[in-house]
């Protein structure tokens, strides 16, 4: 049951996906109420539209949910339907507001927390990325688990995962010491690893060793919005932009190898080797003949472009088929 049902309190803004609801002491809570949390258009647009009323008159943001699961992604069967209708116009938009709406929330100039329980996949993971802190409860299953379903990361998941994988590591520096890391990220995201509870997120690189864990269900929301509000109260400021390092064609080339042995080995089947040489391309910068910073946006850019191509897949097509059968059961 929502804060709205249970409190007959009023929203600042809502519609059938979201609301905005003033939570006192100057925080606003943005409140999914969608079946399982599913990100649909109006989803991302009440996002935009939170962002601007908070920015303008509030201290600070919650991303939050009183429903099992904070967000299990984007709508599988809209996505399915415009994939085997050819309307790339449509996926493209929708990829690019999901881009956007995570971008916005890195860089607003209020703070915002993220506060995850149950279930955060896919877009809901990347949703989660965009905030400046996430406030976990400890039951907390985070995963990027597009390569499930015959897709990569593309709201911003695969970008964020190349450059928190190098964090904390001196750069530049030789391909052969920061490769080790580059390739955890990787294989997490090849093989669509979900975390068991949020101490094992952190060990995957879902959560970052800063973000603090709830224990107590009861207190979760309120230890999310009182991370909020000290956030303000120290001064906080929005991040400046970020570059991210990558590997380029060689980085490429040894995630390649170590795919084409585990097809070899009858690890993977031919299709998941296939995305994997994707995911590959677009961790490591795509084509680029050395290791060498590059922008936020222009990864993006790499994951929209892999992300089309592959709705245009019919094995892509057949994946996601089968995931939503196994939803019915």
């Amino acid at each position: 049951m929502s804060t709205l049902e249970k409190t007959n309190v009023k929203p600042i803004i809502s519609n059938s996906d979201a609301s905005l609801i003033d939570i006192g002491d100057g925080i606003a809570r943005l409140e999914l109420h969608s079946k399982l949390n599913i990100i649909e258009d109006g989803t991302l647009e009440m996002f935009d539209a939170a962002l601007d009323e908070v920015e303008a008159n509030y201290a600070g943001m919650l991303i939050a949910t009183e429903a099992k699961h904070f967000s299990v992604g984007l709508n599988l069967i809209l996505l399915l339907e415009r994939a085997k209708s050819q309307n790339w116009d449509a996926i493209s938009n929708t990829i690019h507001k999901l881009q956007t709406v995570c971008t916005r929330l890195q860089t607003a100039s209020k703070p915002v927390v993220a506060a995850t329980g149950g279930m955060a996949l896919g877009g809901g993971c990347e949703l989660a990325f965009g905030a400046d802190v996430v406030q976990a409860f400890t039951e907390s299953s985070i995963g990027l688990v597009e390569l499930r379903v015959g897709l990569i990361p593309a709201g911003g998941g695969t970008k964020e995962m190349a450059l928190r994988c190098l964090e904390g590591v001196e750069l530049p520096a030789p391909l052969q010491n920061l490769f080790p890391h580059v390739n955890k990220a990787f294989e997490t995201l090849r093989d669509s690893k979900v975390s068991q509870n949020a101490a094992d997120a952190v060990e995957l690189g879902y959560l970052r060793q800063t973000d603090p864990i709830s224990s107590d269900q009861e207190t979760h929301l309120d230890d999310a919005k009182q991370l909020a509000l000290s956030m303000h109260e120290a001064g906080y400021c929005a991040p400046d932009p970020r570059d991210v390092f990558v590997l380029g064609e060689e980085g490429i080339a040894r995630l390649n190898l170590q795919t084409h042995l585990l097809r070899q080995a009858s690890a993977i089947d031919d299709y998941t080797q296939h995305l994997a040489n994707k995911l590959a391309y677009v961790i490591c910068g795509g084509n680029l003949s050395a290791p060498q910073f590059v922008t936020e946006q222009y990864l993006l850019g790499l994951e929209r472009e892999v992300f089309l191509s592959l709705c245009g897949e019919q094995q892509t097509h057949a994946r996601i088929e089968a995931t939503l059968q196994r939803g019915k059961k």
